[in-house]
């Protein structure tokens, strides 16, 4: 490999920085964000995120703003908790996203975690649709109210 083609691909790889206040310094590339196509319920100014995993949060993953650095939400895959939790979304939603089918989309609860962590909650019924091949991102509100908007996480303890 040249040095041209080594410096162009630095050059398409451009980098960001942000210091979250959850999680400190993180980089990330340009082709990282994930844009909502609308913002977060409470959150009207906020429209760039990164999705961030590692093991020792798993099954959690951070939903870190890129415009307000204090600003990173919890998200969970629902099914590993809620193993019947299937909701179908509306093919309105799924166009907006740029899906063509459900298999695009994969669904995440945001999740809020008091002080006492055992009784975290999670918003069954306004997940956040990602269709990660295109960014693009979605609160989606869905119709089935057997979904509620703070199901416990954890099973109560006596």
């Amino acid at each position: 490999m040249s040095a041209n083609s080594v410096k162009k691909c630095e050059e398409t790889m451009e980098t960001r920085k942000i210091v979250s206040g959850k999680l400190g310094e993180i980089e990330f590339a340009e082709t990282d964000i994930i844009t909502l196509s609308a913002p977060i319920l409470g959150f009207p100014d906020l429209n760039d995120f990164i999705l961030i995993s590692n093991d020792k949060s798993y099954p959690f993953l951070w939903f870190q703003s890129v415009q307000d650095a204090n600003i990173c939400f919890i998200l969970v895959e629902p099914d590993i908790f809620f193993p019947d939790y299937k909701p179908t979304l509306n093919k309105r939603e799924a166009k907006i996203l740029g899906a063509e089918g459900e298999k695009d989309i994969k669904l995440f609860g945001i999740v809020v975690v008091p002080d006492q962590p055992k009784n975290a909650t999670v918003n069954l019924r306004a997940p956040l649709a990602l269709n990660m091949e295109r960014k693009l991102a979605k609160q989606v509100i869905l119709e089935d109210d057997k979904w509620q908007i703070k199901s416990p996480l954890f099973p109560k303890q006596d």
